[in-house]
């Protein structure tokens, strides 16, 4: 039985290249192509969905719509911390850098249909050890200041932007960083991101 694949990217010109691309195998049927990036979509029986960072979250806002379809998410260098985000919070079962090749492409719907996780091993390191900071079941104990920088970071805000929602200096931002890493024994804002979005002590913070 073929692999079912929609393809969803948010430039239709390269949705049509792939869809080409993908015809040439036997064993993966390309069963749709997204039109419109800002449409609403709901899939039925399709094994895979091919995406960017612009259709995974302005046309697949509900779970419903890819009813237990598994996401490909194809990297458009947005940044270490948007595709550990991607990958944590939407479940995302693989990432295709910007040197794949079509080989790798069509390896990677196959592992990913068959259960597997196609992820580069920079982003895995990042997500491992996030869950493993987590695991040790450290008690949390940040100040409120720290906890408000956190979650900020967790939601993609870069230092910057941090600073000058809180009123403070970006300097600051840094200082605060680097003691969160030490509390929670992390070493980056990846690792953060997925520690803070797994545990369920921010999840009140995340939501507000």
């Amino acid at each position: 039985m073929a692999i079912k694949v929609y393809i969803a990217f948010s430039n239709r010109l390269f949705s049509d290249g792939v869809s080409r691309l993908l015809d040439s195998n036997n064993d993966i049927e390309v069963t749709g192509v997204l039109e419109n990036s800002s449409m609403h979509c709901s899939l039925i029986d399709t094994d895979i969905i091919l995406v960017d960072f612009t259709s995974l979250y302005n046309v697949f806002r509900d779970p419903l719509d890819w009813n237990n379809s598994k996401f490909i998410l194809f990297d458009t260098a947005c940044g270490e911390d948007n595709i550990t985000f991607a990958i944590v919070s939407r479940d995302v079962k693989g990432l295709i850098t910007e040197n794949c090749t079509p080989d790798l492409l069509t390896k990677a719907i196959r592992a990913v249909a068959s259960g597997e996780v196609w992820l580069d091993k920079k982003t895995v390191k990042n997500i491992v050890s996030g869950m493993n900071a987590l695991k040790k079941g450290n008690k949390l104990s940040l100040t409120k200041r720290e906890m408000e920088i956190a979650v900020l970071v967790a939601k993609g805000y870069k230092n910057k932007e941090v600073a000058i929602k809180l009123f403070i200096s970006e300097p600051t931002v840094k200082t605060h960083l680097y003691r969160i890493f030490q509390k929670l024994d992390i070493s980056s804002r990846p690792q953060l991101i997925t520690y803070a979005l797994k545990n369920p002590a921010f999840s009140n913070f995340m939501n507000q």
